[in-house]
């Protein structure tokens, strides 16, 4: 014969097991999602940065011009951040001897209570511009 304590201690300890899964589950899913958020930022930050870096080099070459280092910018942001990419402005400056290109905007969060939530995304590169000189022979 079972003892009737024993069953209802069993029970118990099932809906323990419940309360606590039902307790951790949510917390471990903002985690995650936390996880997943910090590395798309990273990714976009990358991604910015890397645009502006190229599209500085383009611009200071020899034969190119500061719009064409600018449109090679939004090229690269468009193909790395896809949709995001239209919420990233860049601007372009000729400062005679360098040019600078620069990239500011946000990314959204992809945490749907956020309510619009969005994180900053900003990058500038300055490059001198390229310069052939005839030299002396000697």
């Amino acid at each position: 014969m079972t003892n009737p304590l024993s069953r209802i201690r069993g029970r118990g300890e099932r809906g323990q097991a419940l309360v606590e899964t039902a307790v951790a589950f949510p917390v471990l899913l903002i985690v995650a999602l936390a996880l997943v958020q910090f590395a798309l930022f990273y990714q976009a930050e990358g991604v910015v940065t890397g645009a502006v870096q190229d599209g500085a080099r383009i611009a200071a070459a020899q034969d190119s011009t500061l719009g064409d280092g600018v449109t090679h910018t939004q090229a690269l942001l468009q193909a790395g951040l896809g949709r995001s990419a239209g919420q990233v402005a860049v601007r372009g400056s000729d400062g005679g001897s360098s040019v600078t290109i620069q990239a500011q905007g946000r990314l959204q969060l992809i945490i749907p209570w956020a309510g619009g939530a969005s994180l900053p995304l900003q990058a500038r590169s300055t490059i001198s511009k390229e310069r052939f000189r005839v030299g002396r022979g000697g």
